[in-house]
């Protein structure tokens, strides 16, 4: 487990980003923001940390509800992100590598998951800005969990058969 999926975590949201980063395996390329994409990236990446997720593709679908439901968000700016020439190319590669079917089995091993996430986002305090203001990263992820009300999922609650992949 990593600090920042502690639900107590003291570390800063920068240090959880930092934190974040270094449990990328050596294969996994870290995609960092780009004069085209402003903070959007670090936006994203800051999700995986309040919400305590890691990269694994079952845990981005599982932060998809997190994002959907428990944040704030303009849907420009959504469609910004996925508009990114290095999120493109992910998502062109992951369907070439999974297939709709394999998709399809990834949210379907995750869905119980995703309807727990879904009843926390109702009882939060307020919505995560999906756009991180600058502030945000000196405070720190318990007292930001704290002011939002959002209370992460523990290690027994992110159960699922990770889905086999071929690369």
């Amino acid at each position: 487990m990593l600090e920042y999926q502690k639900q107590d975590c003291d570390l800063t949201l920068q240090e959880g980003l930092e934190c974040y980063y270094k449990s990328f395996p050596e294969s996994t390329e870290v995609l960092m923001d780009t004069q085209e994409s402003g903070t959007m990236m670090r936006d994203h990446d800051c999700t995986h940390v309040i919400f305590g997720l890691d990269i694994s593709l079952e845990q981005e679908a599982i932060l998809d509800t997190w994002v959907l439901w428990g944040s704030k968000w303009k849907l420009k700016y959504l469609l910004g992100y996925n508009k990114l020439p290095e999120i493109k190319q992910l998502t062109k590669d992951l369907y070439k590598e999974l297939g709709i079917l394999g998709f399809l089995k990834l949210y379907w091993r995750v869905v119980g998951i995703k309807r727990i996430v879904m009843f926390r986002t109702f009882k939060m305090k307020k919505k995560w800005p999906f756009k991180v203001p600058e502030e945000y990263l000196s405070m720190k992820i318990s007292d930001l969990r704290e002011q939002h009300g959002i209370k992460i999922l523990l290690p027994e609650e992110i159960k699922y058969t990770p889905i086999e992949r071929t690369r």
